[in-house]
């Protein structure tokens, strides 16, 4: 017996590990690339050694949809700006407030981008997750 993608129930989980980056060196990661249209039900960050937060200086993990490679819609926020970061604490980014951000198509490649602001931060070795239920 075969299971199909449409009969899982539930929300399903993909991670990619994020390599450490040194200061103001941007960084993309794919994380998965969905056979099935989606919606996202929530986006962590968990990295692995604390980040202090820096008002001129900071890193923004953007949690991208490519669609198919040429897109860039974002679907979740999280600076490190004005809060510190935990080593080894999932954090929660802050999703998009707009409904269709949430819904990838089949075949829309997923990614963590890190960019910097002034000369940035450095970002230790972690991992992102995606949350969602196929649709």
């Amino acid at each position: 017996m075969s299971i199909k993608f449409d009969e899982l129930r539930g929300d399903l989980t993909y991670a990619a590990q994020i390599p450490p980056t040194a200061a103001g060196t941007a960084v993309e990661v794919p994380i998965v690339r969905l056979p099935f249209a989606a919606q996202i039900t929530e986006i962590l960050w968990v990295p692995g050694a604390a980040m202090t937060a820096n008002g001129s200086n900071y890193v923004t993990l953007t949690a991208r949809n490519r669609q198919a490679g040429a897109g860039t819609v974002v679907m979740a926020t999280r600076a490190y700006s004005s809060v510190n970061g935990v080593a080894t604490t999932a954090e929660v980014l802050t999703l998009s407030g707009t409904a269709a951000d949430l819904q990838p198509a089949a075949w829309d490649t997923l990614t963590a981008h890190f960019t910097h602001t002034g000369t940035g931060l450095a970002i230790p070795a972690g991992l992102v997750q995606v949350k969602l239920r196929i649709r």
